[in-house]
């Protein structure tokens, strides 16, 4: 495997030409999977979502990609943000294999829960035996991973919009058990969604009206696989945690300047999930992020924007709120995509 990632903006939430140019440009049958990050503008109600995740579909089957592909489509492109994707390709050709770690991804597509089962206890441990599958078919380890995606159906009966999110908590636990950083017999009902102390940080989960199947996307490192990029993740302890990302990156090789600056020329692609304390403190101090007339995931982005901006020096982020046992109570996880020098 040698994996490459096409970095492209997009002028409306259906604008797939940088990528569309680049696949055309290879032979057929070239691309043995693909991985594929939207953060699109918009808002939840408009269609932009939808528009977006019809595009995407229309373009993988184009190129007989469909069955060999997953995506997620995220909505909202608050502050200094820019419209974007990031397309991760295992093209039919092996660069140089160094034995160090390199980027590597897999992708798995489960047929969806019973409606019913969607947040509770049996649902987490059948999306560890996934997650589980999906680590062997990437033929990396658990200890490899660096980040796994997963796009989990809605709710539709009941208080579905509670019961999705429980979804999403249950989806993380889950996936958490198969990367071995949750005790399985940690996984109770009373636990999930109510205890935020367990986490699980190198995960991420989705879910939306558009979505109609269990999707999951590893993204990780082999020392099997070629190419010159590779993956690394943190937890951030809160919305205004910068050392946490500056120790990342500088362990990841990345060097700061006279000026104090990170010199991010390398930053292939940067993959966020933040959220904040249930009263909106952060960093000790009482914040309106939660009782705003705008929801918290606009105040969160926008200062995502800000915050990991001025750190990276890059307006291309895909960010999202609410990281539900996916990071510690107000704080976040964040997996960049970055090339050796």
């Amino acid at each position: 495997m040698s994996v490459t990632v096409v970095s492209f903006d997009m002028s409306g939430p259906d604008d797939l030409s940088v990528l569309s140019a680049h696949l055309q440009s290879l032979e057929p049958g070239r691309v043995r999977k693909l991985a594929l990050l939207l953060r699109v503008a918009g808002e939840y109600e408009d269609g932009s979502r939808e528009k977006a995740r019809a595009a995407v579909e229309g373009l993988l089957q184009r190129f007989s990609l469909t069955e060999r592909s997953a995506f997620i489509t995220v909505v909202g492109a608050e502050g200094a943000s820019t419209p974007c994707g990031f397309a991760l390709l295992d093209e039919e050709h092996d660069g140089p294999v160094t034995g160090e770690p390199r980027l590597a991804f897999g992708i798995r597509l489960e047929a969806p829960p019973a409606e019913p089962t969607i947040g509770d206890v049996s649902f987490a441990h059948d999306l560890a035996s996934m997650v589980t599958a999906a680590i062997e078919d990437s033929g990396m380890d658990r200890g490899e991973i660096q980040l796994v995606i997963v796009n989990v159906p809605m709710a539709s009966s009941g208080q579905a919009a509670l019961r999705s999110r429980r979804g999403r908590a249950a989806a993380a636990l889950g996936a958490g058990v198969a990367l071995g950083e949750i005790d399985p017999a940690a996984v109770t009902a009373e636990r999930i969604l109510t205890d935020a102390a367990l986490y699980t940080p190198r995960v991420q989960t989705f879910t939306g009206p558009a979505i109609r199947q269990i999707e999951i996307i590893l993204i990780g490192n082999s020392s099997a696989a070629g190419g010159d990029l590779f993956a690394v993740n943190t937890v951030a302890q809160d919305l205004l945690d910068t050392r946490s990302i500056r120790r990342m990156m500088t362990q990841a090789g990345l060097q700061i300047d006279l000026d104090g600056e990170l010199e991010t020329d390398r930053l292939v692609a940067t993959v966020a999930k933040y959220g904040v304390a249930a009263e909106g403190a952060v960093n000790g101090a009482p914040t309106t992020i939660c009782s705003s007339v705008l929801p918290p995931e606009k105040h969160v982005r926008a200062a995502l924007s800000g915050v990991l901006g001025a750190t990276l020096h890059t307006t291309r982020i895909l960010s999202t709120f609410d990281p539900i046992h996916q990071a510690p109570p107000g704080g976040g996880t964040l997996c960049c995509i970055i090339r050796k020098r």
